[in-house]
């Protein structure tokens, strides 16, 4: 796109500034969730959506997720009306610039069936210029005007847009006045009052072409007119009460329309990003539940203590015998009061658990050398499986004071330090 100045702008970029914009002016929460999506027209290419994409990620935007807007438009259905389950709905998008019919499969695997079609014949410009120029064969003294006047041609652009404002009026009332003013010699006003039903007189041929169009989009999409289930009305056209009176009529389907039919993806899209922001949610990390206690025996057990430094003093070889000494008696009456007891390293991935320590588990480092000192710090301390672990492979679990026992077998502490 060229500016006034000469300058050069690609037009994808200009969609990412766009969104940026966007995206600095909602909410904080919004933006902490970190999940955008943004609809594009269902009758882009690969190639048109592929650099859309470029264009985001250099703006930094590689969080935002493009969907179709048909896709989008059905989501805001299932979020209103509940799960549609499988089947297939139709899309019919009706716009400023055109008309865009979709097919869309429902389900769980959702997704555009077949190649939308598009035709700018029927489009809401079209509709607005038709308004216009009824009006201006209606209105007094239309035909005195310069139409290369420069103060002319900016009142019939203004015209226009009442033309625009009066057709969206007629889609909640039954009648309007537009006024128009054409000569800027004459000061009066020309009112010219417009009904429902002569709109509908003016819009029901270019209305009635896009019913082929629908039958196209169907048998295109491999599927019978029988085998959809609904017609969802989008665009700013699908708030004309026309529209879902003439495909009803015709294939005796029902119609569905927001209140803001021109809202329906943009809708639907948030619908979309307050799923995927919970699904990411889901799928943070959790904190490791701490092990329960509620099968072990009663046994009041006195903390051993815990030095306040990060790195405390070795002890000296009877103050670690002493230690390890009343730990293995501790160790001893836990492990006969239970069938299996996972003090040691649990099986599984988890890092955390293996390297996690606690006064408690200092004293396993007795067991795995029968009641002897052993520096837990020395990677040559021999380490033993612990009786579950044998359990799990199938071997007969040894009775307690045996060799193997829970009274003599544990799993050495990776670390000694405390927790």
């Amino acid at each position: 796109m060229l500016a006034e100045d000469g300058t050069e702008h690609c037009a994808a970029d200009l969609v990412a500034a766009a969104i940026t914009c966007l995206i600095d002016e909602i909410s904080t929460d919004a933006r902490e969730s970190g999940v955008t999506v943004a609809c594009y027209p269902a009758w882009w290419s690969r190639h048109t959506v592929d650099i859309q994409r470029g264009a985001l990620d250099r703006a930094g935007l590689r969080e935002v997720t493009l969907v179709p807007e048909p896709t989008a438009a059905v989501r805001w259905l299932e979020a209103t009306q509940g799960p549609l389950g499988d089947g297939a709905v139709l899309v019919y998008d009706l716009g400023a610039t055109g008309l865009t019919v979709s097919v869309v499969r429902t389900g769980d695997h959702a997704s555009l069936l077949g190649t939308p079609l598009r035709t700018t014949d029927v489009a809401g410009a079209e509709f607005d210029l038709l308004t216009m120029r009824y009006v201006l064969a209606n209105a007094a003294a239309a035909n005195d005007f310069d139409p290369y006047d420069p103060v002319v041609e900016r009142e019939l652009a203004a015209l226009r847009e009442r033309c625009r404002t009066a057709k969206e009026d007629l889609s909640i009332n039954t009648a309007t006045v537009v006024r128009a003013r054409l000569n800027p010699a004459d000061t009066h006003t020309s009112n010219v009052r417009l009904v429902r039903g002569e709109l509908e007189d003016l819009l029901r041929a270019p209305l009635l072409s896009s019913i082929d169009l629908i039958r196209d989009a169907v048998h295109r999409a491999g599927l019978d007119v029988g085998d959809v289930s609904r017609v969802l009305l989008t665009g700013g056209g699908g708030a004309i009460p026309l529209v879902a009176e003439l495909i009803s009529t015709e294939f005796g389907l029902p119609v569905v329309a927001a209140a803001q039919p021109a809202h329906t993806s943009a809708r639907g899209a948030a619908a979309l990003a307050a799923e995927l922001a919970t699904v990411t949610v889901e799928r943070a990390p959790t904190a490791v539940p701490a092990p329960t206690t509620k099968e072990l025996p009663a046994v009041v057990i006195s903390p051993l203590p815990v030095a306040e430094k990060p790195r405390r003093p070795r002890l000296r070889g009877k103050q670690r015998a002493t230690i390890v000494a009343g730990a293995a008696v501790v160790i001893g009456l836990l492990a006969t009061g239970t069938a299996a007891i996972g003090t040691g390293i649990q099986s599984g991935s988890n890092p955390a658990s293996t390297e996690q320590s606690s006064p408690a588990r200092a004293a396993e480092i007795a067991a795995t050398t029968g009641g002897q000192a052993t520096d837990p710090a020395d990677p040559n301390a021999p380490v033993a499986a612990t009786d579950s672990a044998a359990a799990t492979a199938g071997r007969p679990k040894a009775e307690a004071g045996q060799p193997g026992s829970p009274t003599a077998t544990t799993v050495a502490v990776v670390h000694s330090q405390p927790a």
